[in-house]
């Protein structure tokens, strides 16, 4: 399935991101490989401070599948995940399915995987690529080796490297 929007999703609420999606996103946008595919990054609100970190998952993952649904996201989409949101997944996958927007594929940059049990037999419903530059968690890395996924190692985490490897799952 080819993809026609790649969502660089921004961190988690109160998570320092590794990279800078909107910079991933020009990366991409520079790229003569991108074109005809339409690359964004959607702001989501840090939410509220007194709330626990599930709820704030959760309104993380609702506030992203509103922006994308709002923001001119066109199926079929490649979710680009960082960090802790890689654990997220899932749930972002199951909100554009919900949505009735395919996903092409997940990208989880140096993210952590999300347990074996968080989608059922029903995740990964896409291909999943992890991208793991020299500050990944091994065993993160390792946990997509052993899911058979493709691991994709970058030397770094400059915006020009994470959109080559989003790239080599898009095309």
């Amino acid at each position: 399935m080819s993809t026609s929007t790649i969502i660089v999703c921004p961190p988690l609420p109160g998570v320092v991101a590794a990279y800078e999606a909107p910079d991933v996103v020009d990366a991409l946008l520079d790229d003569p490989r991108c074109a005809g595919i339409t690359a964004l990054s959607p702001y989501v609100s840090e939410g509220e401070s007194d709330d626990d970190p599930r709820t704030l998952r959760a309104h993380w993952v609702a506030h992203l599948a509103i922006a994308l649904a709002t923001g001119g996201a066109v199926a079929p989409v490649l979710l680009v995940l960082g960090g802790t949101s890689g654990a997220l997944a899932p749930a972002l996958g199951f909100s554009q399915k919900a949505s009735r927007r395919a996903v092409s594929g997940y990208v989880l940059v140096d993210a952590a995987t999300p347990s074996a049990d968080s989608g059922g037999a029903d995740w990964p419903d896409a291909p999943v690529l992890y991208v793991a530059s020299p500050a990944a968690d091994p065993l993160e890395a390792n946990q997509a080796r052993l899911r058979g996924w493709t691991v994709h190692e970058v030397p770094s985490l400059t915006p020009s490297a994470i959109a080559d490897a989003v790239l080599t799952a898009a095309l």
